[in-house]
């Protein structure tokens, strides 16, 4: 977090939020204490408790259905599903969760955020029960469009109130931005095998099951987050301003919603292929039974979790920034990897497993990192800290929605080469773009010094 002179001469330099150059050192802190705050604080281990659980209730709960509804598309199909189809529908839960995240974020600052935080996963479980009962992918698409209106009620609202508990304290908020991202993981580990497992057994019953853990969610916040109270939110304009003026927001969000295509482009197109009948020229297209794709993505995210235990401790040491844009090259290790076990026979793949580790854990510092570096940008407006937060979920949803199409396109071209091919590309991307964040970072860090 930037100390009240660095923050002097960030308003200073920018005209954040519109504040006078003449502020003194007082006015800035007065400005980052949002009222509620201090309570919070005191409460603070356990209200990020129970949002990290509730967080990975809910990101479990999204995966798992967003892996079901992949088998689903593809046993209505006949086992041939298109690639574009499971494409769209993929990218109708993001579309909603990147439009409205703002919008609700805002209301959740204005109105109390508990509220949002319980009323987002009950959405949620509307949405899923309306998958159980659709058979045709335009009515499965319809349900997660719903399904992601939860999701923005949700997030940005989870992930303000954990920037505002960790306000001041540069290790905790390290530390609650590492075990974010990890709970968020077990979210997808927990997504991929339960919704695998879940639906090899009940089939489209395993709908009923994930709804179930969205509820759970909602009953976490419920009983163990604080209220807070409504809050004395700026104008739109000044939040937008916030966001997309000149200033460590703008110069980031690019960076990070090509990341989250990245994700999104494997998350929501490789079960299917792996599920897909064999073909000789690849050999991840091997009819995979979905239990063993289950327990393959969630050897994935294992690694991960490793690499984000790793990683934590040089986020308050290097600087987010640093961190995520040395995290990157773990990408295309990771795709290299990829590339040749796709194209290797057994032993060969065998050889080819410890450099695929190598890069899952080498890219794991980037998602800490980055939900970091957000929280620290959220300190100019605490008031409007969910609304601030909220562009996490842009960035997730609409480089989701944006991966899970184009992932669709490059799959049905080339299959899973396709996927590694697109994976290089944006990832050489966010390299790049991550190069004015690191400078701004710099920036910052001499004038508050000065």
């Amino acid at each position: 977090m930037y100390e009240a002179k660095g923050l002097l001469a960030y308003f200073d330099q920018y005209a954040v939020a519109g504040y006078p150059r003449s502020v003194s050192d007082r006015e800035v802190v007065n400005v980052l204490e949002a009222p509620g705050e201090d309570e919070l604080r005191h409460t603070a281990p356990r209200a990020i408790g129970a949002l990290l659980v509730a967080s990975g209730l809910l990101r479990v709960g999204a995966v798992g259905v967003g892996v079901a509804v992949q088998f689903r598309i593809s046993d209505l199909a006949g086992g041939r599903p298109s690639g574009v189809a499971i494409g769209l529908v993929g990218a109708s839960q993001a579309a909603t969760e990147m439009v409205f995240a703002p919008i609700l974020a805002r209301y959740a600052d204005k109105f109390g955020r508990r509220i949002f935080l319980v009323l987002g996963p009950v959405i949620c479980v509307v949405a899923v029960l309306l998958l159980y009962l659709g058979v045709r992918p335009a009515q499965l698409g319809g349900a997660r469009l719903l399904e992601g209106l939860g999701a923005a009620a949700f997030v940005p609202v989870a992930l303000g109130t954990v920037a505002a508990a960790t306000s001041g304290d540069r290790r905790r908020r390290a530390g609650a931005s590492g075990a974010f991202e990890a709970s968020t993981l077990i979210g997808y580990a927990g997504g991929f095998g339960l919704g695998s497992a879940a639906y090899f057994g009940l089939h489209r019953g395993a709908f009923i099951l994930l709804a179930g853990l969205y509820a759970c969610a909602a009953a976490v916040c419920f009983i163990f987050v604080p209220r807070i109270p409504p809050l004395p939110v700026h104008s739109l304009r000044t939040v937008l301003h916030a966001a997309f003026g000149p200033g460590p927001m703008r110069t980031f969000l690019p960076a990070w919603i090509m990341s989250f295509a990245l994700i999104g482009a494997f998350v929501a197109n490789l079960p299917a292929l792996l599920h897909h009948r064999a073909m000789p020229s690849q050999s991840l297209m091997h009819h995979f039974d979905v239990r063993v794709i289950g327990l393959f993505l969630v050897g994935w995210i294992a690694i991960f979790l490793i690499g984000i235990i790793l990683w934590t401790p040089f986020v308050a040491r290097l600087g987010p920034a640093i961190v995520m844009r040395r995290a990157v090259p773990g990408a295309w290790l990771t795709m290299a990897a990829l590339f040749a076990i796709n194209h290797l026979q057994f032993i060969g793949m065998l050889l080819m497993v410890p450099f695929l580790v190598l890069g899952i854990m080498w890219l794991a510092g980037f998602g800490p990192a980055a939900v970091n570096y957000l929280a620290d940008c959220s300190e100019s407006l605490s008031a409007d800290r969910s609304a601030l937060m909220s562009f996490y979920t842009v960035a997730l949803a609409g480089g989701g929605a944006i991966g899970a199409v184009i992932g669709g396109f490059a799959a049905h071209l080339l299959y899973i080469d396709g996927l590694v091919i697109l994976g290089l590309l944006l990832s050489t991307a966010t390299f790049f773009t991550l190069g004015p964040v690191v400078r701004f970072e710099r920036n910052t860090t001499s004038l508050a010094g000065a």
